[in-house]
């Protein structure tokens, strides 16, 4: 699927009998993991959504926590370390064929086109199990990031740490940087950084909306994605009073 002007990210799309075996999967596991995760995970679970993300950031923005943390997971999804996330299912699923089985889901071979290779790491986007098992490897960084006594929300691997104050921001990043450097993961050396809510020039964005000394709107990119997508959707040579056309919506 695109990613920006001249790029890309790869999904990987099960067979339809893979997919019902992995949704299988995800309803066995599921309600095991639901009991652990935190309140302020909110990516891909059930009765939880973007919009409660996003309430949760401006409440949250607007109380005072103004110094925040853009988290920005490279390749997150495609760069999950196998055998530790094994070994985390494995401390709350003591079943061997179900192991074995998300073993197999975890070590299938990619085809692209006449490429054929299997992935040394990583839960592809766009398998019915990869946001449980995405979620359940990042759960422990929010353990820690809470019990240090900051406030994260997070959706998958988008995710803010909220702070009081630019020393608090700062020894937070760091907190996350040694963490992630023990997990074989990586931040973004570029879009990881931190930013001050109450100055006019900076501003958090989060989901698709830009929040800046208490407006939020959505933000540039967003708003040009929508638009052009209107227009792949629409001819250019249409003519006809516009609630014609509302009418079929």
């Amino acid at each position: 699927m695109p990613k920006g002007p001249g790029r890309t990210r790869p999904l990987g799309i099960a067979t339809v009998k893979d997919r019902i075996a992995q949704a299988a999967v995800k309803l066995v596991l599921e309600p095991i993991f639901e009991r652990e995760f935190l309140p302020c995970s909110f990516g891909f679970r059930p009765g939880r959504s973007s919009k409660d993300a996003l309430r949760e950031g401006e409440g949250l923005l607007k109380g005072g926590y103004g110094w925040v943390v853009d988290l920005d997971f490279e390749n997150y999804f495609d760069s999950i370390p196998k055998g530790p996330l094994l070994a985390q299912v494995a401390e709350r699923v003591s079943d061997g064929p179900l192991l074995q089985l998300i073993q197999r889901f975890l070590d299938q071979e990619i085809l692209d086109g006449v490429k054929r290779w299997t992935p040394i790491t990583g839960t592809a986007q766009g398998s019915v199990r990869s946001p449980v098992l995405a979620n359940l490897y990042l759960h422990p960084l929010d353990q820690l990031v809470s019990q240090a006594g900051y406030r994260i929300v997070r959706i998958a691997d988008d995710a803010l740490i909220l702070c009081q104050t630019q020393a608090e921001a700062e020894a937070a990043l760091a907190l996350v940087q040694a963490w992630t450097a023990r997990n074989g993961l990586q931040l973004h050396p570029d879009k990881t950084h931190i930013v001050h809510y109450g100055e006019p020039e900076q501003g958090v964005e989060f989901l698709g909306y830009r929040f800046t000394a208490g407006i939020r709107a959505v933000r540039p990119k967003s708003l040009m994605a929508l638009k052009e997508k209107l227009r792949q959707q629409t001819g250019r040579t249409r003519s006809g009073r516009l609630s014609e056309y509302t009418k079929l919506f």
